[in-house]
């Protein structure tokens, strides 16, 4: 602007009188300072406005260090998100807190926790918005009593002093209900998030900083979690129980249920999530009857197979910072192998997945006994696990990662007997009646084009073969049904005959989903020739297809036997990565085509898949499953 006008004032404003001048160059000084102060004050305002809606997750390293020589000069913050960024590569000895812990539990087993993340982004979990903080001076009980935890608990007092740990929340154990420092501005300072009773400090922590807090730390009741919604055992704990290996008492526990206060809260996940890991995380709980049991189900999904591995030397970089590809692709940088970060983000979208409220707890393992009988909490003790909502109990913990050291024991650690073995007993024979269904569940990878709710039955009377004595707009209003009900019968036919090499393919039919695979390319023009092998098939369709290929051919020339459940898995996964792979070549135009294409329909002699409940005799069947 002060350009502008200078400019009109060497030009066109010579022209004008003296006297216009003089008051034009009068005002340039005071536009200057206007403009100034108009810029300051809209980005003052604006800056303000907008500060909320930049979540504080997403935009900082998980640690950030302010060491001016490695462990020394320095301090430690750890910023409050937990994702799949891999982020957190620090193994330093740096002391950042020590702390006397008095009380009925064992010190080696106490977490510290610095807060509860609830909210997922698709990428991170942060502190949603939905959260109270609320002065400690205006409250009953740390914790908002309709989310405390309703089981045993054991009272501990820990003295914590800070060392070089630079936080605005304070380390404690779940869940204190008292607190007290020897400065009293820290007292003053002192505020408390109500749904996890977490310790929100008004400042940053410093070194020397000390203060006292009474926690009264979960044991949750064995007995209570066993029960089912009717009140006997459920299925784990009973076959357990049948077994002599888990003893539930002579006396029923006395116990109730409740609901979680903004449930909803617990369960969102982003609308962009798809379905591949729901329909992992459903695939690792099938056949179980409590929330319990699907727990422990999906910490020993993580802690006791799979190929998960616990490593902090890993690619870092964006890509390698998808939670579906780190689960899902054995082609992604560090596809299994993480640390904490990994493993809490994980476990806890799959819990949302199968209806389980979950959140992510930042705070650190036990630490390592000192000389004086304190213990020494580590920059390398920072950790992130998770817990679920029990309605008998509340809060419980569970920790996913698979370390091999035993510092970070989770829920089946407090198993008295090898659940792992148990949760396999409830795994459906085939040919079971179809397990109900998880809360939040949806079919597997329906297609979006078809309306299962269509009927396949064609009309029988329509059009020329109508009743004469039919008014002419009823004739043609039966015409026009005929029609819709054959526009979509051939894709609900397809809808129909996909569902059914689904469901054969979780039964071990992989010569099902090679059918379904070859079909699909068929109707869009692009059937494979018959004397193609499986691996050539793949090598032209895609390379997604290859795993089903190998698989596959496999079973159908290899030794007569049953498909290995790994097998059974890696051809699911395979089958699934090829629709994505199609959805993502073909058109939209295009694969609407093939839905009403009649090649596949037509029919190939010889049929025959492979069947992971039937052996197989006589001659194999053909490459492309014809």
């Amino acid at each position: 602007l002060a350009v502008m006008l200078d400019q009109r004032r060497s030009g066109t404003g010579l022209l004008t009188s003296q006297a216009t001048r003089r008051a034009l160059d009068r005002s340039l000084p005071s536009l200057g300072v206007a403009v100034v102060g108009a810029v300051v004050a809209v980005s003052l305002l604006a800056g303000q406005a907008l500060a909320g809606a930049v979540p504080r997750s997403g935009y900082l390293a998980w640690r950030t260090s302010t060491s001016l020589t490695g462990e020394y000069l320095g301090s430690i913050q750890y910023n409050p998100f937990v994702g799949i960024r891999q982020s957190l590569v620090s193994s330093s000895t740096v002391p950042v807190f020590s702390a006397r812990v008095e009380g009925g539990v064992d010190p080696r087993t106490v977490y510290w926790r610095l807060l509860t993340l609830d909210s997922f982004n698709g990428r991170q979990w942060h502190v949603g918005s939905g959260t109270g903080i609320a002065s400690i001076d205006d409250i009953d009980a740390f914790e908002a009593p309709s989310t405390a935890f309703r089981g045993p608990v054991t009272r501990v007092t820990s003295t914590v002093t800070i060392a070089q740990l630079q936080m605005d929340w304070l380390p404690a154990p779940y869940a204190p209900i008292a607190f007290s420092s020897p400065d009293r501005t820290v007292d003053r300072s002192l505020r408390v998030k109500r749904d996890d009773g977490s310790l929100r400090f008004d400042a940053l922590t410093y070194r020397g900083m000390s203060y006292t807090v009474i926690s009264q730390v979960p044991v949750p009741d064995l007995r209570v979690l066993s029960l089912g919604d009717d009140g006997n055992p459920s299925v784990v704990f009973a076959a357990a129980i049948e077994d002599g290996a888990f003893d539930p008492g002579d006396e029923p526990p006395e116990y109730t249920t409740r609901s979680l206060p903004d449930r909803a809260r617990f369960l969102d996940l982003p609308d962009d999530i798809g379905n591949r890991i729901p329909n992992l995380a459903r695939q690792q709980v099938v056949g179980l009857e409590t929330d319990y049991e699907r727990g422990l189900a999906l910490e020993a999904f993580f802690k006791m197979g799979s190929g998960f591995q616990y490593s902090t030397q890993i690619v870092p970089g964006h890509s390698a910072t998808d939670l579906e590809a780190w689960l899902l692709d054995p082609s992604s940088p560090n596809y299994r192998v993480g640390y904490c970060e990994q493993y809490a983000t994980a476990m806890g979208v799959m819990a949302r997945a199968v209806g389980i409220p979950s959140r992510v707890v930042l705070g650190f393992t036990p630490g390592s006994y000192a000389d004086d009988g304190t213990f020494v909490v580590r920059d390398r003790n920072a950790h992130a696990w998770v817990e679920l909502w029990m309605p008998t109990q509340g809060w419980v913990t569970f920790d996913p990662t698979p370390r091999g050291d035993g510092v970070n024991p989770g829920a089946l650690e407090t198993i008295p007997f090898p659940v792992a073995r148990y949760l396999e007993v409830a795994l459906p024979e085939p040919g079971s009646p179809t397990q109900p269904t998880l809360p939040g569940q949806t079919p597997l990878e329906e297609d979006p084009t078809t309306d299962p709710s269509v009927a396949t039955t064609v009309p029988t009377t329509a059009g020329e073969n109508a009743s004469p004595g039919l008014p002419v707009p009823l004739q043609a209003l039966g015409l026009g049904l005929l029609v819709v009900a054959l526009v979509a019968a051939l894709p609900v036919i397809k809808w129909g005959r996909r569902r059914s090499r689904v469901r054969r393919l979780e039964d071990g039919d992989i010569g099902a989903a090679w059918v379904e695979i070859v079909d699909r390319l068929t109707d869009l023009g692009e059937g494979p020739p018959l004397t193609a092998t499986p691996a050539e098939i793949a090598r032209r369709a895609m390379p997604a297809l290859a795993p089903l290929a190998v698989i596959y051919a496999r079973a159908a020339y290899g030794p007569p036997g049953t498909p290995s459940a790994e097998d059974v898995a890696a051809a699911g996964e395979s089958f699934q990565d090829t629709e994505f792979q199609i959805v993502g070549r073909y058109s939209l135009g295009r694969r609407i085509a093939s839905r009403y294409s009649l090649r596949s329909l037509r029919g190939r002699p010889g049929r025959r898949t492979v069947s992971r409940r039937r052996p197989r005799t006589g001659r194999p069947p053909r490459h492309d499953g014809a």
